[in-house]
């Protein structure tokens, strides 16, 4: 798995990818900041209650919250706007490392739509829900690997997996390997937590899970 998440940390970055790369990261940044800019105005919206002190508690109290709440989005964030051309990215993985498999089915746009809507509310519902333990030193870390690692390893592995066959098969076969597929998960969630890295987590992740699918499809071609 650590030769495979090397392959992919090296090919996130190359030539073949570049286009679809600083397409999403400019995306990715105009809805991170009009997050912002929402929650700037949250912020001055604020009810004043005429008492200096208690006025200057509350709104040093918004800020700190504000930040809280708002770091746990940005990989959701991410994740939504990188949607939309990841199944580029896994076509684009398989043809130029697998050029003589067959080649996978790309699934419609407004299915892939709709796909990344799900996982991006299911990641935000998620992480909102563990955030009180995200307060917590060195177990915020862990958890966080966790809880990702689980979400982002299904996502992108079914991801990569219904290009060869249907849902029902797609989740079955997940299933079966499950301890790999959350170790690659684990991979994506620590290449997420990597200031500036985060921003190119969905593409790391789907060329990943390409090179995952493939050895564990094939085992006898990697022998």
């Amino acid at each position: 798995m650590l030769s495979d998440a090397a392959r992919a940390l090296r090919e996130t970055f190359s030539a073949p990818y570049r286009r679809v790369m600083w397409l999403s990261l400019g995306l990715t940044l105009l809805v991170l900041a009009l997050l912002g800019a929402g929650l700037q105005w949250s912020l001055a919206a604020l009810p004043e209650f005429g008492i200096g002190w208690i006025d200057t508690v509350v709104a040093i109290a918004a800020r700190f919250l504000a930040v809280i709440v708002l770091i746990p989005l940005v990989h959701p964030a991410v994740s939504l706007v990188a949607g939309l051309f990841l199944e580029n990215v896994a076509a684009r993985t398989e043809e130029t490392a697998y050029p003589s498999d067959p080649p996978g089915s790309d699934q419609p746009f407004w299915q892939s739509l709709v796909i990344a809507l799900r996982f991006t509310a299911v990641l935000i519902a998620v992480n909102i829900l563990v955030l009180p333990f995200y307060l917590i030193p060195i177990v915020n870390i862990f958890l966080f690997w966790a809880v990702n690692g689980y979400l982002l390893g299904r996502e992108y592995f079914e991801l990569v997996a219904l290009r060869h066959m249907d849902p029902a098969a797609a989740t079955a076969f997940r299933r079966q390997h499950r301890g790999r597929v959350f170790a690659a998960g684990v991979a994506v969630a620590f290449f997420a937590t990597v200031p500036v890295l985060n921003l190119f987590a969905p593409l790391f992740g789907t060329i990943l899970m390409v090179h995952t699918y493939k050895k564990i499809a094939n085992p006898e071609g990697f022998a």
